[in-house]
């Protein structure tokens, strides 16, 4: 994989900001030779953290993803306008959702949350080796 590289894309803060978010990923990672079992997770990743930024974020401000990578790691980061940080639920086996933040403590080599002046970024690392 190429490395220190950053790219960047602004969503409106609507349903079809994951959907247009995981599928801007792909084709960047791709295009820095990601290995495709890093690809495929940080789009699953990428599709949940941005998913909550829609869901808890402000519609008025729109989101803010970028993924970069550096010495055979991707980090995604998704900012958005709520200073709130997501609260990674425990779900049960008949839960039908709310996953996505234990989706990405459980999945990601790590991740948190920064908190700024209008919002925060909630990023994840992936090792893409």
């Amino acid at each position: 994989m190429r490395t220190d590289a950053r790219a960047e894309l602004r969503l409106e803060a609507d349903p079809s900001a994951p959907h247009r978010g995981r599928h801007w990923v792909v084709p960047v990672l791709r295009a820095h030779e990601a290995p495709e079992p890093a690809v495929d997770l940080v789009e699953l990743l990428t599709s949940e953290v941005v998913t909550n930024a829609v869901k808890y974020g402000s519609a008025e401000h729109g989101i803010v993803l970028s993924v970069g990578w550096a010495d055979s790691r991707v980090t995604v980061r998704v900012t958005d306008a709520n200073p709130t940080a997501p609260v990674v639920h425990r779900s049960a086996p008949e839960d039908l959702g709310g996953r996505g933040m234990e989706l990405v403590e459980l999945l990601a080599e790590s991740w948190g949350v920064e908190s700024h002046a209008g919002g925060k970024t909630v990023w994840f690392t992936v090792h893409a080796a």
